[in-house]
């Protein structure tokens, strides 16, 4: 996802080290987490609305007739095809 590699990990988790001091660790992980999870939670449920008020099975209908629209006048005769004389 955010495509970090190894010796990114380590630049992060020594800074992270120097920063928040090497007692004070597990206390800023936990809270990490904590955070981490309620982000991921407010994240699904501003999804679930968003999917809801856009009612997207309605989206959905409304595509396939146009599309169905497109393709006959695509399939129909053209009305201003000239006649040679």
């Amino acid at each position: 996802m955010f495509d970090i590699g190894f010796w990114e990990l380590i630049t992060i988790a020594v800074i992270t080290v120097v920063i928040v001091r090497p007692e004070k660790l597990p206390e800023f992980t936990k809270d990490t987490g904590k955070l981490l999870k309620n982000l991921r939670r407010y994240v699904q449920n501003a999804k679930k609305e968003f999917t809801n008020e856009m009612n997207i099975d309605e989206v959905s209908e409304l595509q396939n007739s146009i599309n169905h629209v497109e393709k006959l006048m695509d399939e129909a005769p053209d009305k201003n095809i000239h006649k040679e004389k």
